[in-house]
């Protein structure tokens, strides 16, 4: 299976063979659009892999943001990705609407896995749909700098 490692061979802690990691694709999309202000869209990968379909790396990194965005979505039944086979979050209504940010997900699945609370890496997805939400590629190569992140700024006044 791609998100179990079947072999003893790298030693260590399994985890970082196989799931999903919120953070490192967050690395990922940063680089993605660094590289896009750079080659613009004149450069194209293809993606995905094998499929012979040409994208810029603007697009590459927004189909990444949204695969990661979709383990909360609703599918065509009604569930969520992020809740796997779990019944009560899945079909209950005083607990279906309750979202969980798990510390990593199955790379097949998408399935939530090891702790339900890393509300700091995980919740970084609000920022993937708000960056991808308002603006687009031209907004990236020519408009103002888009971090992925903004420092605090504590409110003014009393």
């Amino acid at each position: 299976l791609p998100a179990e490692s079947d072999t003893g061979m790298f030693g260590g802690n399994p985890n970082w063979r196989g799931p999903v990691w919120f953070p490192i694709n967050l690395l990922i999309i940063r680089a993605l659009l660094h590289y896009y202000l750079y080659y613009g869209d004149d450069f194209t990968i293809e993606c995905p892999t094998g499929s012979g379909h040409q994208m810029t790396l603007f697009e590459v990194a927004k189909e990444i943001s949204d695969r990661l965005i979709s383990v909360f979505r609703r599918d065509q039944s009604g569930h969520r990705p992020v809740y796997g086979g779990m019944a009560t979050f899945q079909d209950d209504p005083h607990w279906r609407d309750l979202l969980l940010f798990h510390e990593y997900f199955h790379g097949d699945n998408g399935a939530g896995l090891g702790a339900s609370h890393q509300t700091g890496w995980t919740g970084a997805v609000a920022r993937l749909i708000q960056l991808f939400g308002s603006v687009g590629a031209a907004e990236v190569l020519h408009g103002p700098p888009l971090p992925l992140a903004h420092p605090y700024q504590p409110p003014s006044g009393p």
